[in-house]
């Protein structure tokens, strides 16, 4: 008879043998562990996968799923990171070139032109618009020519302070004998523009021709109408604290319109001689 004890399957007329320490079983006596394949159980043996089509991986145990599951989240992650790092890299590149334009730009000599109170133009050489030229034109014209024993002092002051330091000096002094006839005789003068014509040169210096009309008192009485002809140069100049115009001018002549007809025809005849 035998009976089953933990698996071990032991004969009858030899058990006590491993319980008792005065009985050593024989030396022909050895345990062994019956298992399920000693028993013939065919569930208890490993089949091997006959391919990777066989197998069906929706029957993986729940632990290699999850590792899957993070590896491609892990890869997705590196795919993701690398295209944030090239749109970064993108947009890094992009910010040097703009910021490199706009070093270029404020190497640009500009200058901040400013007519009114509240009318700023932002200019460069040789891009100053014909409007501000006239205007400044117009300006100088009307602080020469529209002159009064009251004004004229500050007026001429005003026009000299827009002149070139040589021009200055030559103003002052001739303008100067000017200056105190008026203020003798109470001598006022009015000049209406006419027309104006306003040229430019290649080096960026402006030639003013301004066709006037300028009417004489003496007190309150007209002593007459005459033509004039106002030439000045002129020249783009950085900007200066209380000054109107960044434009300084380079020469000035006031004519008669006989006196500047025949100095026309003077210089056309030298320059067809030449």
């Amino acid at each position: 008879m035998t009976e089953f004890q933990n698996d071990i399957l032991i004969p009858e007329h030899i058990q006590g043998f491993s319980e008792d320490p005065d009985r050593p079983a024989p030396h022909w006596f050895k345990t062994k562990i019956i298992g399920p394949i000693e028993r013939g159980f065919a569930r208890g043996r490993l089949a091997a996968a006959k391919g990777v089509d066989s197998l069906k991986l929706g029957k993986l145990p729940d632990h290699v799923s999850y590792q899957a599951a993070l590896i491609r989240e892990k890869l997705m992650m590196q795919h993701v990171s690398l295209i944030l790092a090239l749109l970064l890299l993108t947009v890094f590149i992009q910010s040097r070139i703009e910021i490199s334009g706009l070093n270029q730009r404020l190497r640009t000599k500009e200058f901040i032109l400013a007519p009114g109170v509240t009318d700023y133009l932002p200019v460069s050489p040789g891009t100053v618009p014909d409007s501000y030229v006239q205007h400044a034109v117009s300006d100088f014209v009307d602080a020469i020519g529209n002159v009064n024993p009251t004004n004229i002092a500050e007026r001429y002051t005003q026009i000299a302070s827009v002149m070139s330091p040589a021009l200055q000096v030559q103003f002052n002094s001739e303008g100067s004998e000017w200056m105190e006839r008026v203020l003798a005789d109470n001598i006022s003068e009015i000049t209406t523009v006419l027309s104006k014509r306003i040229e430019v040169d290649p080096s960026g210096h402006y030639q003013a021709t301004v066709k006037t009309r300028v009417e004489t008192f003496i007190g309150s009485e007209s002593i007459g109408v005459r033509g004039e002809v106002i030439e000045m140069g002129l020249k783009l100049v950085p900007p200066d604290l209380g000054k109107r115009w960044c434009l300084q001018i380079t020469s000035l002549s006031r004519k008669s319109e006989e006196a500047h007809k025949v100095s026309k025809s003077l210089e056309g005849g030298k320059t067809n001689e030449k």
